[in-house]
This record gives structure tokens, C-alpha cells and sequence, in this order.
């Protein structure tokens, strides 16, 4: 995800040099001398221009709250610009448009556009525009804030095309993984566990005057022969560790296949190794739990990340339990967290339902 935060950074600095675009406004007003209207004049220039720079570099795509606040800080000072401006027309409010069509969702940007749309008539009739200056004011606005809109969109598939890519990816490397494991089992696994077989099988058939010290080798050949076989084992198992791409998919054909509809919000992106690992075999057991004990008809998992953290909740509308401190699955789940400096709470949802929240921090 690296070139879409670069190309999300140069946008963002692209849209705030839109400012520029009031600097031969500012500079005329100034020249025509500094009186207090001309000082007040520039001084509501520079406040727009420090409200413009902050809607796109902190306000949009990072807080909802922050979007209306900045569009309606934006259209208030932009309103009164218009209305003060000394030639008739006024195309200020274009600004709030392309704000609106890429701050908000398709339908709710025709929305404010919409409402926009009728400000920008009120305030031409206001200042008694002509037909002809109104129409290509308010066709020039309303294609803008299409603009926007586009740009959104554009955008939100350039960064899903980018995130299935990765995925595939992922899943490409899980597989691999997979199939490794597979074969170093299959070539080497099986003759390990001959040869511990065959070892011990000779040791126990040496002649009564064979030598100590033949006995010893051949005990020394048994015991490198079941310590290669356990290497292979682990790394086989080391391997075959759990992603949550993989994790997802599985976790959705047993509720499937359990009855239970399956609701994801995946908003955590790429994730280190370690995260992605510990919070699959969460979900792995969190999900055997819902299917095995809770009864429910519906099961939430989201997944987030706040400053490097990446949280995992599971939330069904199932039974419960009357307690959340035993089982194994739990326990097991706890020190994978804990072992990598992550929290967990467990516990129910208005007195039903199971709510895991697993968060793991980024590692060092």
C-alpha cells in the first residue's frame, strides 16, 4: 500500500494549491489600497485559504465529523463572498461543490450537491444576476462537484484494485507455503519415520555380546533420526501458519454450512506477519466457538487498525456462556496475544452473544 499513500499524499497537496486560484483576487483587492474593507477583505482570503488547505490534508477521507464541519466552514465563508463581491455573478461557491462530491458517498453527495445547487440560485437571485451569467455559473459548479464525485470513485476502485491485488498475492504465497509443506512431508516425513522405526527395530535385534558401544550408535542413530523427524514437523507446521485472507474464507463456509450469516468489515489493510498470524488463529477459534456453542443466526467480525494496532471483533447474537475465564481454545488464544504484547477482552453483548476484541500491536 505504499504507492496508494504516496499518490494520496500528492493528491491531497494537489487540491490544497487550488488556493492559488484566489491569489489574483487577493492581490487586486490589496492593490485597490489598504483600507480596512481591503484589509478585511484579505484577511477573509487567508482564512478560506487556511480552511481549504485543512479540509484536504486532515478532514477528508481521515474524520466524517471533520468533512461536514470543513464544508460547512468552507460554503459559510465562500456565501459571503459572494454576497460582498463588487461585480455581479460570483462562481466561489464551485469550491464547496468539488469539496462535497469527494468528501461524501454517491448519495449523499447529489444530496449536498443538490442543496448547493439551490444556495448558489438564491444567492444569484440575491444579487439580481442575469439569466445567462446564473446558468453558466451554476453549470460550471454542478459539473465541478461531478468531478468529484468521479474522483472519489476513481479512487475507491484504484485502492480496492490495489488491495485485491495484494491478496491475490498473499494467497499465492499461502498457497506456495502450502504446497512446500506438502512436499517436505511427503519426501522427507515418511522416510524420517522409517528410519525411526528401522533403528529401533535393529537395537532391539543386536545379538546378546553385541558391543556397548554398537548399541550406543544405534541409539544415537534412533535419536537424530526422531529429532530430524520433529524438525520437520515444526517446520512444516511453521509453514502451513494461518492468514487472515485464508482464515476469512474458511471462517465463511462453516457458518455457511452452520446456518449462521457472516457480516465483514475488513478496514486493516496489509499487516505484518506476526499480526496477520495471531489474529487468524483467533479468528480460527473464535469462529469454531460460534459454530460449535452459540446457537446464533448471525456473526459480525471487523477488522481495524488504529496507529500500527490491529484489532480483531467477533460479535454473534448467540446463547453466551455463563462464564468466559475456562477452555482451552481461549487459554490458547490468550498467550498467542499476550506473547506478542497484544490484549484481549471476551465476554457477552447485553447478556447474550459472545464480543472478542483482540488487538495487536505492530511489531518493533
Amino acid at each position: 500500500m505504499v504507492n496508494v499513500e504516496r499518490w494520496a499524499r500528492m493528491g491531497r497537496w494537489f487540491m490544497v494549491a487550488w488556493v492559488l486560484f484566489a491569489a489574483p483576487t487577493a492581490v487586486a483587492v490589496l492593490a485597490s489600497g489598504l483600507q480596512p474593507p481591503q484589509e478585511a477583505a484579505a484577511f477573509g482570503f487567508a482564512v478560506w485559504g487556511a480552511v481549504w488547505a485543512w479540509i484536504w490534508l486532515r478532514a477528508i477521507g481521515r474524520n466524517p465529523v471533520a468533512e461536514v464541519v470543513g464544508l460547512i466552514a468552507i460554503t459559510v465563508i465562500l456565501t459571503v463572498f459572494t454576497l460582498i463581491q463588487p461585480t455581479p455573478g460570483g462562481t466561489f461557491l464551485v469550491f464547496s461543490f468539488i469539496v462535497a462530491g469527494a468528501c461524501f458517498p454517491l448519495r449523499r453527495a447529489l444530496w449536498v450537491i443538490g442543496g448547493l445547487t439551490v444556495l448558489q440560485i438564491v444567492l444569484a437571485e440575491i444579487r439580481l444576476t442575469d439569466l445567462a451569467s446564473m446558468l453558466n455559473s451554476l453549470i460550471n459548479s454542478i459539473l465541478v462537484g461531478g468531478v468529484g464525485i468521479g474522483a472519489r470513485l476513481l479512487w475507491q476502485s484504484y485502492t480496492q484494485l490495489v488491495a485485491a491485488r495484494e491478496q491475490l498475492a498473499e494467497l499465492a504465497v499461502t498457497e506456495e507455503r502450502l504446497r512446500f509443506a506438502r512436499d517436505v512431508h511427503d519426501l522427507l516425513g515418511q522416510s524420517l519415520s522409517v528410519l525411526v522405526l528401522k533403528s529401533e527395530l535393529v537395537s532391539k535385534q543386536l545379538p546378546d555380546d553385541a558391543s556397548e558401544q554398537v548399541r550406543g550408535e544405534m541409539r544415537d542413530i534412533a535419536q537424530v533420526a526422531r529429532m530430524s523427524l520433529n524438525d520437520v514437523r515444526e517446520a512444516i507446521a511453521g509453514y502451513r501458519r494461518p492468514t487472515l485472507l485464508a482464515e476469512i474464507s474458511t471462517a465463511r463456509t462453516a457458518l455457511l454450512a452452520a446456518g449462521i450469516g457472516l457480516l465483514v468489515e475488513d478496514n486493516v489493510g496489509l499487516l505484518a506477519p506476526e499480526q496477520d498470524s495471531v489474529l487468524a488463529w483467533c479468528l480460527r477459534e473464535a469462529v469454531t466457538n460460534v459454530v460449535r456453542h452459540s446457537g446464533a443466526k448471525k456473526c459480525e467480525v471487523r477488522l481495524t487498525r488504529v496507529n500500527g494496532s490491529a484489532s480483531l471483533e467477533v460479535v454473534d447474537d448467540g446463547r453466551g456462556a455463563a462464564s468466559f475465564n475456562g477452555g482451552s481454545g481461549l487459554a490458547g488464544m490468550r498467550e498467542r496475544v499476550e506473547l506478542v504484547g497484544g490484549t484481549m477482552r471476551v465476554g457477552s453483548v447485553n447478556g447474550s452473544g459472545l464480543h472478542l476484541l483482540v488487538s495487536v500491536p505492530q511489531p518493533a
